[in-house]
């Protein structure tokens, strides 16, 4: 049989969409940014990756996410897409299974054939048409998991948890995709009472938890693995404040009635009429510049350090500004709220033979953060731009016409 080389272009992007539903402007910036950066990509293969789907009040907002993922899918830079599978976590009256994780691929017409592994028939099925899932995402082509509830003690219920799909196309190669949505600070105090933080330790065990199940579903660790979502990653909190502050100042603690530290003040000792350098409570973090994480954010890179504890993931190196947590204001797209120290929470990372299908990409590759100066809520979309060399039966390509 007569093979044609072909280059097939990839754009995953994953986004936490907890700020998305609460407001129609801030829905309507969000697709309006995503559209604007996939019409650029030009891909033949669209992978989102979603959480916090139906947002923070999933109860009240979670019958807008059918609504959002038919525009979603009803934009025009998909006019030429005729293939999707998606599954939306919408069922949060499952208190033992509900995740609020979305995952949606849509593919373009020049892309043939594609396969979706069945996890119980343990074979690969083609995909036609367009099937989106929501509520119980009761099919056998996706593998849905939460984290144990023990896995982060003192809270007595939690969403988190990941979504994995394997995938056969551009030729015969397999590419696995995980979503994942890991464990949150709860508290800033907490947080700096140590390095690490007890969160980065919780935060460890579940991802440690979700490649040890996700490799029993890929064959010899050979198969490119790309887990993308909002990993909850942040930086060494002790050592940002150690960073910012200088030998000049000094730590006041006030305390609640019950003798608890509610607030740590940073003054300086040089001027005791000046604002204080920082502030930080459980549920804020007010230093009072921010041109820190807003201009000179490859400095606090140093203490991004959550990801090496992972041998066997990697990443592209990081040249966007922390990802969390925005405003979710309008008019303030390009400020970070004064609830937690800015971090670059939302990532894409992936195994060796995932990191190698990048570097390999013919047209190069770029990963980078979407609206910057638009507020599309609390997160920003990551994305990851990269193209595969492959070899398709002649009998599979696609009418030149298509791409007219």
């Amino acid at each position: 049989m007569a093979l044609q080389f072909a280059l097939n272009r990839l754009f995953v992007v994953t986004a936490n969409m907890g700020s998305v539903f609460e407001d129609s402007t801030v829905d309507q910036n969000w697709l309006a940014e995503f559209e604007k950066v996939v019409v650029q990509a030009d891909p033949d293969l669209v992978a989102l990756h979603c959480q916090e789907v139906g947002g923070k009040d999933f109860e009240l907002c979670m019958p807008k996410v059918q609504d959002f993922v038919r525009k979603l899918r009803s934009l025009r830079c998909f006019t030429h897409f005729d293939r999707c599978r998606g599954w939306f976590d919408t069922d949060f009256e499952d208190s033992d299974g509900f995740t609020a994780l979305g995952a949606l691929y849509v593919f373009h017409k020049r892309v043939e054939p594609v396969h979706l592994w069945d996890f119980e028939g343990k074979e690969f099925c083609e995909v036609k048409g367009n099937e989106i899932f929501f509520k119980s995402l009761s099919d056998n082509f996706h593998k849905k998991a939460r984290f144990p509830n023990d896995y982060y003690p003192g809270v007595k219920w939690s969403r988190k948890g990941y979504l994995h799909s394997r995938w056969r196309m551009f030729g015969s190669r397999v590419i696995n995709f995980v979503n994942t949505h890991l464990f949150h600070d709860d508290d800033n105090l907490i947080a700096l009472e140590k390095s690490p933080s007890i969160y980065c330790g919780y935060r460890k065990r579940a991802l440690h938890h979700l490649l040890q199940d996700v490799s029993t579903a890929v064959e010899g660790g050979v198969e490119p693995i790309f887990i993308y979502g909002d990993f909850n990653f942040r930086l060494d909190l002790s050592a940002v404040v150690k960073h910012i502050l200088t030998t000049n100042h000094e730590a006041r603690f006030v305390r609640s009635d019950n003798g608890i530290v509610s607030r740590i003040v940073y003054n300086s000792t040089q001027d005791s009429g000046e604002q204080p350098v920082m502030t930080v409570e459980r549920k804020k973090f007010v230093p009072r510049s921010g041109t820190q994480f807003t201009e000179h954010y490859a400095e606090l890179l140093q203490y991004d350090l959550e990801l090496k504890a992972f041998s066997a993931l990697r990443e592209l190196p990081v040249t966007f500004q922390p990802s969390y947590p925005f405003s979710e204001e309008l008019h303030e797209g390009s400020k970070y709220m004064d609830k937690r120290c800015p971090a670059w929470c939302d990532r894409i990372v992936m195994n060796e033979p995932g990191l190698k299908l990048v570097n390999e990409s013919p047209l190069g590759c770029m990963y980078n953060m979407m609206a910057k100066g638009i507020c599309v809520g609390d997160h920003k979309p990551i994305y990851l731009f990269f193209t595969v060399a492959s070899t398709i039966p002649m009998t599979h390509l696609p009418d030149e016409s298509l791409d007219a």
